[in-house]
């Protein structure tokens, strides 16, 4: 499986030191990787605005990319899930990403979620079923969806939209 992560969406941009928030998750990443064994592409906007092309480089076997002048990392994405046409992870709680991730194949995963399975992770322990989860946890990975799925829908309202069930099973392979 490969992950693509929206950098910034991930960790904020509220910090004092953003340069250091940068590094420990690409420490944090490449630990998870060696974990997983998943690929796992970190895309920040422009490192510094100096350069007229994408900044590429590879750490620990995560690769990190920072785009360049005048495109934002929500663009970087959006053009990997276009022009690789295969199936990707999209970590970003951006709904224009995620609307554009799966419309092209690709299964759309919140940064809140994606953090909770890294930590996870990291920590070593088990993933918790859905059906495990107290109902407090449940209830707040359907939140982001809910807006979605008040549109009128054929069918038991009881049930997750087929996009749903596709974020539910890529959180499990994570």
């Amino acid at each position: 499986m490969h992950i693509i992560i929206d950098g910034y969406n991930l960790i904020g941009t509220a910090h004092r030191d953003l340069d250091s928030r940068r590094r420990e998750l690409i420490r944090s990443l490449i630990q998870y990787r060696r974990v997983s064994g998943h690929d796992v592409t970190l895309v920040f906007d422009g490192h510094g605005g100096s350069s007229y092309r994408d900044t590429v480089k590879t750490e620990g076997g995560v690769r990190v990319v920072f785009s360049r002048i005048g495109t934002k990392a929500d663009d970087v994405i959006k053009g990997m899930v276009k022009r690789e046409k295969r199936f990707f992870v999209v970590v970003s709680s951006d709904r224009e990403v995620a609307d554009f991730a799966w419309s092209h194949g690709s299964v759309p995963v919140g940064s809140e979620e994606f953090l909770a399975r890294l930590r996870q992770a990291l920590r070593g322990e088990e993933k918790t079923a859905p059906s495990e989860m107290d109902d407090f946890t449940a209830k707040a990975r359907l939140d982001e969806y809910e807006e979605e799925d008040r549109r009128v829908r054929k069918g038991s309202p009881r049930r997750l939209s087929k996009r749903r069930k596709a974020v539910m099973r890529a959180l499990d392979k994570l």
